[in-house]
């Protein structure tokens, strides 16, 4: 029985800490380090207002993937996700983790008027900024999410 009450009481410690994490690109209220890094912003706008092959542009500006077309390809998939979901409306930060203080590992879910695209983003503080590195979207939460994000 007490082993019952420590794990649910563990699960109610982690949830609410994660639940802390997940903010809307909008909000005021981040702590230091879950700031949405400028390229990540540049690119959701670039995509609100310009569709997703400047969204891509945007976010591979700079980065070892800055003109990939494999990177580029991207835009299609995001093509078919609208297709499938409706324009894009939003983005919210799931959470943010800092792995080195030069890298950091971002997950977002997209807003879709009809349903959400997962997705997680691998940034690498250079000497020119935040760059991109990698960059994975699924609609499957999954796909993207660790398993602890998911068990809410």
């Amino acid at each position: 029985m007490l082993k019952h009450a420590l794990l649910f009481s563990s699960c109610l410690l982690v949830c609410g800490q994660l639940s802390s994490v997940a903010q809307t690109s909008g909000s005021s209220s981040k702590k230091t380090g879950d700031e949405i890094p400028v390229i990540i912003l540049e690119g959701a706008a670039a995509y609100k207002d310009k569709g997703p092959d400047e969204a891509i542009k945007a976010w591979i500006k700079g980065s070892p993937i800055d003109g990939s077309k494999e990177a580029l390809s991207q835009a299609n998939s995001l093509r078919q996700i609208q297709d499938f979901y409706g324009p894009y409306q939003s983005m919210d930060l799931i959470s943010s983790r800092n792995v080195t203080p030069k890298t950091r590992v971002l997950y977002f879910v997209f807003n879709f008027e009809k349903g959400p695209l997962f997705a997680k983003f691998v940034i690498y503080h250079s000497e020119q900024g935040w760059i991109l590195t990698t960059f994975n979207f699924n609609t499957k939460a999954d796909s993207i999410l660790p398993g602890c994000q998911l068990e809410r």
